[in-house]
């Protein structure tokens, strides 16, 4: 099967793909905006700062890949695929399907190669 260190490889890269792929998306809703800005500045937030945030740190964090990274990769994937079909029930918002199986795929990978408990995926002073 996978030892601990396919499992950071592939948990790496995941993260460092993941996170360019939000940075991405963020920049791109940053310079042509969105419907949702309104809203942002109502409650004194940038979305898409913090997008760019995000993918920035999914990025970094491919060099010490640890399960509060992981968990914070599956969550957003699983509230991505929400949002989708959240949007999929509405008759003013479409959803975005490519958004939807971007996000599946990594989910699937993301658990797939969660860290186990006795993968040394957690932070230590060699590090």
């Amino acid at each position: 099967m996978f030892t601990s260190e396919h499992r950071r490889a592939v948990v790496s890269v995941a993260l460092a793909i993941q996170g360019a792929l939000i940075l991405v998306g963020a920049v791109l809703v940053g310079f042509n905006g969105s419907l949702s800005a309104p809203l942002d500045n109502v409650v004194g937030a940038e979305a898409s700062v913090a997008a760019i945030v995000l993918g920035a740190a999914f990025i970094l964090a491919f060099r010490t890949p640890n399960r509060s990274w992981v968990n914070l990769a599956i969550m957003y994937e699983a509230l991505a695929i929400i949002s989708q079909l959240w949007k999929n029930n509405g008759f003013t918002m479409r959803p975005t399907w490519t958004t939807t199986v971007v996000s599946g795929i990594f989910l699937i990978a993301f658990a797939a190669f969660y860290p186990r408990a006795d993968d040394s995926l957690e932070m230590s002073p060699a590090h």
